[in-house]
């Protein structure tokens, strides 16, 4: 049995390299396409197409947030600098900003310092072969890990899926053998609504038996009983075979409802129809879980 992945998740790790700590987390949500959003150091900015490729190797659908960032393991507030040309620019904004208002207060420090980019990080690490390989690898581990974690909640998908089946299962199975008794039940009750209406001498109880006939074949649900055993059977085989699968699974169950929906409008019997509503219960809730598998 393959693997079924749930497309929500989330996994983190932290390594050392070079006196500086590499934190690396990854957080997986529902798409219906592969999305990925990647944040890296801007030491390794041009990375960043490379990191989206181990990513796609692990993953094929879902929207992916790769966050990866450098800190200092002694405290240190290393390489910080200030742009000059960016202060100049904001200060002669705000003395523009302070005339046209007509604001008397002078410009201050605290004012410059709601503009964050006045002050730039540049980090410490050098940007190595090795340090490239570190990166690569936690990337690989921290997508394995995310990993584990969606096959351990898309088990247990899996599991509330094939118990839901079960019952659709068993409750068509029951509509099957009701379904053989409600197109006589149909029929028998038109006649004698007729015979009841009209001269029965003036009938032709041939001719009569014949259109009846027709009329209660239209509520015959053989057909949707056995297309909707035939998806439950394709539905089961498919999870069986896992991920990526979520979208044929999602098709399968769209024809179940609509055998169901069949099955509501031809039933005359009570019985019938209680037990469609349930598996349009079951088939709606599948929905639900199907929009969480990759």
């Amino acid at each position: 049995m393959n693997p079924l992945y749930s497309m929500t998740g989330f996994a983190s790790l932290q390594t050392e390299y070079n006196h500086n700590e590499i934190t690396c987390e990854v957080r997986a949500l529902n798409s219906r396409y592969l999305e990925i959003i990647v944040r890296l150091p801007r030491a390794i900015a041009d990375q960043e197409n490379v990191i989206k490729d181990i990513i796609r190797k692990k993953i094929t659908r879902g929207k992916i947030s790769f966050n990866l960032s450098f800190s200092s393991l002694n405290g240190e507030l290393q390489h910080l600098m200030i742009d000059p040309e960016a202060v100049k620019l904001y200060k002669n904004l705000l003395e523009q900003i302070r005339a046209a208002a007509g604001i008397e207060q002078e410009i201050t420090l605290d004012h410059l310092l709601f503009f964050k980019d006045i002050i730039t990080y540049q980090e410490e690490s050098p940007v190595d072969e090795e340090l490239l390989q570190t990166v690569y690898r936690i990337t690989e581990q921290v997508m394995e890990d995310l990993n584990r974690m969606r096959a351990n909640e898309g088990e247990n998908l899996r599991r509330d899926l094939l118990e839901r089946l079960t019952r659709i299962e068993t409750l068509t199975r029951e509509v099957a053998e009701l379904g053989e008794k409600n197109p006589r039940q149909e029929f028998e009750r038109l006649y004698k609504r007729l015979l009841a209406l009209l001269n029965e001498e003036k009938i032709d109880p041939n001719r009569l038996e014949l259109e009846l006939a027709l009329i209660s074949d239209k509520v015959d649900i053989t057909e949707e009983t056995i297309r909707m055993q035939s998806h439950i059977q394709l539905f089961r085989e498919n999870l069986q075979a896992g991920s990526p699968i979520g979208k044929k699974l999602n098709f399968l169950l769209q024809e179940m409802h609509r055998e169901a929906n069949t099955m509501s409008n031809k039933a005359t019997m009570i019985e019938i129809s209680h037990r469609v509503v349930n598996i349009k219960e079951e088939v709606e809730k599948m929905r639900e879980q199907i929009q969480n598998v990759e």
